[in-house]
């Protein structure tokens, strides 16, 4: 063995498995330098786990140093092996006040280092550092803060976030400031403006859902009322923006819901909401609709036919007409005889997940609008859930979070470290699984390096905040 080459040995080591090669790793310095060497670990992930990619380009920003670490994260998912490291949360003093729960999280879209949180009836958005676990900012706003959207590689650098006062706004990171405020609806009664009583509900006019992809921002209000606004980066440190579609259910407030945006072919994009709303004791309809636009006009989903005219009157008629069934009779109405608390659209826009009080998730094939699986293996109500192409994480209120596979809908591990209380938002990512609680606790399972730590609160330094 010891006259062969370097290239026969690594020719020798492609035959074995990644267990066998960390095994030849530990005969002597030389094995161990070829047992790491790329080509070896490319050719383990691209045998394991190709089928999970679903952008070619993917491989292209891999660097070859990676490809070792990319096969342990991703055996790490798949096995569910991760190192637990309990850490105990800071104490309360009288002083300070007990955060609230955590009502959503999410986690930058490019590098993906960055989680943005918003605990619940607060006006701060906080932002930490998940590389070195440790808060990075934290923005002040100017009501109650309902959601938030980090922008993909078109506008990595801005966090949208929506609020309860009818606005929602762009930060920016690079200047460290919000370079974007704008009212949602330009037309509101004081009646919209205001919570409902006794509700706990946000008022009707709340964003309560934003997502910013490239140029495109896609609002939500909670009477279910979606605008898609252009926005204009030709203005060094500033952004303009106007309104391209605004698009109604013409339904009763929606208890759940979620948008998502994609840029297809020939600049054609398409909006796609899911909701959920009770309309009879015990019994809830989830519904699931896509537009597609390119411009100002709607292009017809079917034949791919633009149906701008050249007469504004006309188009003005026929779009009023569109907005008003598009959300129209559903193939099947997909119902849930129990209350629906979350709602996810999966990347592919074919799939949404939906959390119910009865303890299971219900995977939703949005073509057949029909029951794909039903997952069971909470012990408490499912309080939310996040999708990708390939698998689900949820949360519940039996403290656990669980990974699901989309395929066949089997559980594929429990998180190990269960939280203190009833999980309330989840996010996830290749790195990451992050979840919040209801005590106001972020927990994050790092699949990379296998370690998990909480996120702790931060006071909130006077100079560190922004007004909108």
């Amino acid at each position: 063995m010891e006259k062969l080459s370097d290239e026969i040995l690594v020719r020798i080591f492609s035959f074995l498995s990644a267990r066998d090669i960390c095994r030849c790793s530990k005969v002597c310095s030389g094995w161990y330098r070829l047992a790491n060497d790329f080509h070896l670990w490319r050719k383990l992930f691209i045998e394991s786990f190709d089928k999970f990619i679903s952008d070619s380009s993917y491989y292209k920003n891999v660097f070859p140093t990676q490809w070792k670490e990319l096969f342990i994260m991703r055996s790490n998912w798949l096995s569910g092996h991760c190192h637990v490291q309990s850490l105990h949360k800071k104490a309360i003093t009288p002083e300070k006040t007990e955060p609230t729960k955590i009502v959503c999280l999410k986690i930058s879209k490019c590098g993906g280092s960055v989680l943005a949180s918003v605990n619940q009836d607060s006006k701060l958005v906080h932002l930490w550092s998940l590389i070195h676990k440790k808060s990075l900012h934290v923005v002040r706003c100017e009501s109650v803060v309902g959601c938030v959207d980090f922008g993909n590689e078109g506008s990595q650098s801005l966090l949208a976030i929506g609020l309860y006062s009818n606005k929602f706004s762009i930060w920016d990171f690079h200047n460290g400031r919000i370079i974007l405020s704008r009212k949602n609806i330009t037309e509101v009664t004081r009646d919209q403006m205001e919570s409902p009583r006794d509700t706990g509900l946000p008022p009707a006019t709340a964003v309560c859902r934003v997502n910013l992809v490239d140029n495109k921002l896609a609002t939500v209000t909670s009477q279910c009322v979606v605008k898609v606004w252009e926005l204009d980066f030709n203005q060094p440190g500033r952004i303009s923006c106007y309104c391209l579609h605004t698009l109604t259910t013409f339904k009763p407030r929606c208890s759940v819901l979620d948008i998502q945006l994609k840029n297809g072919e020939n600049d054609v994009w398409s909006v796609s909401i899911s909701h959920a709303a009770e309309v009879l004791e015990n019994w809830n309809l989830i519904g699931f609709q896509t537009v597609r636009f390119q411009g100002h006009s709607l292009v017809e989903e079917d034949t791919g036919v633009n149906f701008k005219e050249e007469s504004v009157d006309n188009e003005e008629a026929f779009l009023i007409a569109k907005f008003q069934t598009w959300m129209g009779p559903q193939k099947e109405q997909m119902g849930s005889r129990t209350s629906v608390s979350c709602l996810s659209i999966s990347p592919c826009t074919k799939l949404v997940t939906s959390g119910q009080n009865d303890n299971t998730i219900t995977l939703w094939d949005t073509a057949t609008q029909s029951c794909r699986h039903t997952l069971f293996g909470h012990t408490g109500a499912v309080t939310c859930t996040d999708v990708d192409m390939h698998k689900v994480v949820s949360g519940s209120n039996d403290r656990t979070v669980k990974v699901w596979s989309l395929e066949n809908g089997d559980c594929q591990l429990t998180l190990p470290g269960d939280h203190t209380s009833g999980v309330s938002s989840v996010t996830f990512n290749d790195h990451w699984v992050i979840s919040g609680d209801s005590s106001g606790e972020i927990k994050v399972w790092d699949f990379a390096v296998n370690s998990l730590s909480v996120l702790q609160s931060l006071e909130l330094p006077s100079q560190q905040s922004q007004a909108l």
